[in-house]
């Protein structure tokens, strides 16, 4: 008897474990979504990575009903996020099990689809007696658009690991993140870009799932975008930025937008331009960030294009600031940069470049209303990357930098010192340059496009002290020098090299060598235009500049007199003592006195002193 029992017992038990269940369908008010996701008559499915599920569960045991083969993040609470892989088994919908024996709860669900799989969700299997309730919710939801590091990509555990989501759980916010691997924004004869591809609800390949996205869904409190290092160097980049954010605008018409340069600074001019267009057009509410000082080549960075995952929560400190003072009402200002107590008011200073290249650590001191010293390490600043100290302050639009160079002491030949103005502070920065070197005398460089190789426009004999200026009126540089006074200027160059709106004006320093630092004395600063505009020295005669549009300097000087004192910094001990060296001879007439002594410490290492 009891042998004919037990086959008909085992018969019925899938039959009794499901009288002991329920399905709670995709549909249930109490499941919220983020991200895009559309109807079909089967089930919801998402349509971008990192789309994602919440809600509240009352019962002992949790299971997703798939319609697809899938892979997905499952956090309960605040338990570690767990990686599930739905497998088909000759049979659909797949139950995917999440969680069995828990107590009574509530436990909060949170499902995430992964970086290239879609959730094909038809509905929770859950306890009969279980319910669901509403999840937790923050008031703020923030889309993120751009490519790879949005994606976290190459990061220890991708979307987890990307900024967006460091920054949505350091600010306990909800998000949305718009990206795929490799996206550019501007459609190509073969691919489409972001321009189109954002406003379909997938990226997808396949031409009958690229319907258009309904922007009724959802309305984010910000937008962050993070693109252009896969677009090629064109303006034509800023013209198609500038449609994408007055097509974006029209969709979102009260959110802020906040447009993230490039961790190395790609498309910065572009990007900038198109940011600013809007804004004089009389939208407000659309930002450029200067990202390029957030994160260190070398350690940051896994390669040249993807941050590491400390990379990613450096990123992501830096940026919750920013992004809370927009999504406060009023609207607050952006943070100020932190104080650097060794500097007058509005002058910062860091080593620029790649770890390795760097070297030893720089450091600036500014002697109480007449001398910034730097000490500065680095390879050099040339070719088509930089490693330097530098100090410096913003400038928009127009303006000039002048100082005198005192002195310069070096190890190597190629070591340099000077007045920069820089589009962006990562290591391949457009810029002029305009400074003294051992090797070279008196030069003026340049770079014109980003990690692009540097060049030497001019340079001849010449030995500090030394008296520099640089001036930019649009896309004019007048590069001026004079050894006897600053009144009358002799023009070392003028050339045209377009820049960014927004740039950074300052000194700098190059050892030409890590394993030593360069030391250089500027006194008689003054900075015209920035945000810190002034004289620091400890004269009351100060000078403003203008440039005709010949390019002749023109103008009576006569600006604000300021005096700031700050304190010593901390300084490394180096003090090379040897002979003067006499400056590389080219063939140009001298212009300042070199000395004819050229000496070798006893590693053979080029020692210039003066």
């Amino acid at each position: 008897m009891f042998g004919c029992i037990l086959p008909l017992i085992f018969l019925l038990l899938p039959l009794l474990a499901t009288c002991s269940e329920k399905l709670v369908p995709f549909t249930d008010n109490n499941i919220k979504y983020f991200g895009r996701w559309r109807i079909t008559t089967t089930d919801i499915q998402s349509g971008w990575p990192g789309a994602y599920l919440k809600t509240n569960v009352n019962g002992p045991t949790i299971k997703l009903r798939l319609n697809q083969p899938t892979t997905v993040y499952v956090q309960l609470g605040q338990e570690p996020m767990r990686k599930l892989d739905a497998v088909y088994k000759d049979q659909l919908p797949i139950e995917l099990v999440v969680a069995t024996d828990l107590s009574q709860g509530p436990h909060q669900l949170m499902v995430v689809s992964t970086a290239n799989t879609s959730i094909c969700l038809e509905s929770l299997v859950l306890a009969v007696a279980a319910t669901t309730a509403p999840p937790r919710l923050s008031f703020d939801l923030v889309e993120f658009v751009g490519h790879d590091l949005t994606l976290g990509t190459s990061t220890s555990q991708s979307l987890l690991t990307s900024f967006p989501w460091l920054v949505s759980t350091m600010m306990e916010i909800e998000k949305v993140q718009i990206a795929y691997p490799g996206a550019w924004l501007l459609d190509h004869p073969q691919a489409l870009g972001m321009e189109s591809q954002y406003f379909r609800w997938t990226p997808s390949l396949d031409e009958t799932e690229r319907n258009q996205w309904d922007f009724s869904s959802y309305l984010p409190s910000a937008v962050v975008i993070l693109l252009g290092q896969n677009d090629p160097e064109t303006d034509l980049y800023s013209h198609g930025l500038q449609g994408f954010l007055l097509r974006l605008r029209k969709h979102y018409a009260h959110c802020a937008i906040l447009v993230l340069s490039e961790p190395r600074g790609h498309r910065v001019r572009q990007s900038q331009a198109a940011v600013h267009a809007l804004n004089d057009a009389g939208d407000q509410d659309i930002y450029y960030i200067d990202t390029t000082d957030w994160v260190q080549d070398g350690s940051d960075f896994l390669d040249p294009v993807h941050l590491s995952d400390q990379g990613h929560e450096r990123f992501a400190r830096r940026l919750s600031p920013w992004l809370h003072t927009k999504l406060i009402w009023p609207r607050q200002p952006f943070p100020d940069p932190f104080p650097n107590p060794n500097l007058p008011r509005d002058w910062h200073t860091m080593d620029v470049g790649q770890e390795q290249s760097i070297g030893l650590p720089g450091s600036v001191s500014f002697d109480s209303g007449n001398t910034f010293t730097l000490w500065g390490s680095g390879t050099d600043i040339k070719d088509n990357q930089d490693a330097f100290r530098y100090v410096f302050q913003a400038l928009s639009g127009d303006g000039s930098i002048q100082a005198t160079i005192g002195s310069h002491s070096a190890f190597a030949s190629c070591a340099k010192a000077g007045l920069m103005i820089r589009e962006h502070l990562s290591l391949g920065s457009p810029h002029v340059m305009l400074g003294i070197s051992p090797a070279e005398g008196l030069f003026l460089q340049t770079r014109h496009t980003n990690l692009s190789p540097s060049h030497l426009v001019r340079k001849t004999r010449g030995s500090p002290p030394y008296h520099f200026r640089v001036t930019r009126k649009a896309n004019l540089i007048l590069a001026q020098i004079s050894q006897t006074t600053t009144t009358q200027w002799d023009t070392f160059a003028n050339l045209t090299l377009p820049l960014a709106r927004d740039v950074y004006v300052g000194l700098a320093v190059t050892s030409c060598d890590p394993s030593v630092v360069s030391v250089a004395k500027f006194g008689d600063v003054v900075l015209q235009g920035g945000v810190g505009s002034g004289t620091y020295r400890s004269s009351s005669t100060t000078t403003t500049a203008t440039i005709t549009a010949a390019g002749k300097l023109t103008g009576n000087f006569d600006s604000k007199y300021n005096s700031y004192y700050g304190n010593k910094a901390i300084i490394p001990s180096i003090n090379p003592t040897k002979p003067k060296a006499k400056a590389k001879e080219d063939e140009e007439k001298p212009i300042g006195g070199g000395n004819d002594n050229d000496n070798a410490d006893t590693n053979g290492r080029f020692i210039y002193q003066v």
